[in-house]
Parts: structure tokens; sequence; C-alpha cells
């Protein structure tokens, strides 16, 4: 199977570089090509990508997906820049396990759409690491008490099930889209697939108020998405559990405000606003 790596870019160096040494050790044996998205225009990201070690190695490609802002449009781009038989999402600051790539392609030969797990210690210092839980790696993690899901960091589809699905949907441009696009293929009959040997290190955001941006984000656009599926999220009484648990972990005294203590609190109560701002938004209740 010809597989086709996308890893849409924007203002990702000097972090790129370490995934793309990952995808240089890759023990897959078949052929792959990776194509970097430029959703920035960026004459630097030329000129490193013309000069780079392993650009024939890795097929390295740039195409041009400036002209729309967001994740999901350079992820079309790429995707849409060569015809392979399977096509395979990272990001550009995380970092692949070696068995990545070929984990990927064998699931993809039993389903149309599939994931893997993330894990947190690689990328991060061990403070950043405990601000936020990643779901199990033995298995899919289920969204919404819906569908499984998997993140658009490690995704994996048939290129004939992308193209009868539509790609991604980019009025998402970035948080929720890979919850939609898992859930829209598989509502349209395709089959989910699982694959814990195609391990990413993920890669938390350090700073406090882009992680609380971006986790707000993510509760809001969930709840969007929650809605397009009528997904039943969690069961009302979950809210006052999310609240009294924001609350437990809040640092209230001065010497409680360590950096591990504050992160925590920023990802649980973030989660819990961005849920409500989106159940208002978007006129639906999910917790």
């Amino acid at each position: 199977m010809t597989a086709l790596v996308v890893i849409a870019y924007y203002r990702g160096l000097p972090d790129l570089e370490v995934q793309i040494h990952a995808l240089a050790q890759q023990d897959y044996d078949g052929f792959f090509e990776v194509v970097i998205s430029d959703n920035e225009g960026s004459d630097e990201l030329a000129e490193y990508l013309e000069g780079h070690p392993h650009r024939e190695l890795l097929a390295l490609r740039r195409v041009d997906s400036s002209d729309v802002p967001g994740t999901t449009h350079a992820r079309n781009v790429g995707t849409r820049a060569a015809v392979y038989d399977f096509i395979v999402y990272c990001d550009q600051d995380d970092a692949v396990h070696p068995s990545w790539l070929r984990a990927m392609v064998e699931a993809g030969r039993e389903a149309d759409i599939v994931g893997g797990p993330l894990e947190r210690e690689t990328l991060n210092d061990p403070v950043v690491a405990a601000w936020r839980e990643l779901p199990d790696p033995a298995e899919p993690f289920v969204m919404g008490r819906f569908l499984p899901i998997t993140f658009g960091c490690n995704l994996g589809i048939r290129r004939a099930v992308f193209d009868d699905v539509g790609g991604w949907d980019e009025s998402y441009p970035t948080a929720a889209s890979d919850v939609e696009f898992c859930w829209r293929v598989q509502t349209a009959g395709y089959t989910f697939g699982y694959a814990p040997e195609a391990m990413v290190a993920y890669r938390f955001r350090t700073g406090l108020r882009e992680t609380w941006a971006q986790v707000v984000d993510y509760g809001r656009e969930e709840a969007r998405v929650a809605k397009q599926y009528s997904a039943p999220g969690r069961q009302w009484w979950w809210f006052p559990i999310h609240a009294g648990v924001s609350l437990g972990t809040a640092p209230i005294w001065p010497w409680a405000w360590s950096r591990k203590k504050v992160g925590q609190w920023v990802w649980i109560t973030g989660n819990l606003v961005g849920r409500v701002r989106g159940s208002v938004k978007y006129r639906t209740v999910y917790w």
C-alpha cells in the first residue's frame, strides 16, 4: 500500500525538525512521501526543506495552502497534492514513534479510518506533562458517548474514503475538526480501526494563557459537533461533578500555586468553560 504523510504547517520551525527526524526513523518498508502543506506561505520553510538532509529519503515536498487559514484547509490541500492509497496525518510539533507508519498502514488494510495512541512523556517536562490526562492507549477513545475518534495528529484514512466524504470540513478550522471528520466517516458507513503500536509523542503547550485558550476552544467546538451529530455527551449529573473537581483543584492558598497545580486547574476549568460557552453558542446542552 502506498502512503502519503501530510503535515499541516504554520510557523512550525524549529519543532518541525523533530518530527521530520522521527519520520526518517520509521521501520515501514514500503514507499511513502511526506508533504508539508504550508498554511503560512513561508520562504523560511521552503529554504529549510530545499536543503534538508532527509529530503530524498522522505521524498519531502512543500505545497502552498496559504490562501485559506486553518489546519483543515492545509490538510485538504496536502492530501489532494498527490494520489496514494492511504493518507496519514501527523502534526508539525509532535514526534511519531518508529513503528507508527507501519502500524497505521497495517490497520488501514482492515479499516477505512484508523487512529493510534498519544503519549505525553517524551516531549514535555514532567510538570507540563502532568497538566493533562491522555486517553488509555490500549483502546480507542469514544467521544461524547457516541463514536470513537482519533486525534488529527495521529489519523489515517483510505484515499477513496477521503474523496467520498469530501475531505476535512473547513468550517472547523482547527478545534474539533478531527471529531467531526471521524464521526462523518463512520456515519457514512465506513469502519473505524485502532493501531496501539502507532504511538505519537504529543507536545503540550507550555504557556498557561495559550493552554487556556486551546482547551476552551476544544470544549466549545466539541459542543458544536455534538449537536451536529446528536451525540448525547455525558449525563446531566456530570456537570456538578466537573465543577466540583474544578473547585477542588483550584490553588486557593499561595503555597499551592505551583506551576503543576495551576496547569491542572487551567485544563479542567477551561474544558468546563468551553463546554458551557459552546452549549450557549450552539443552543445545545453538552457536558
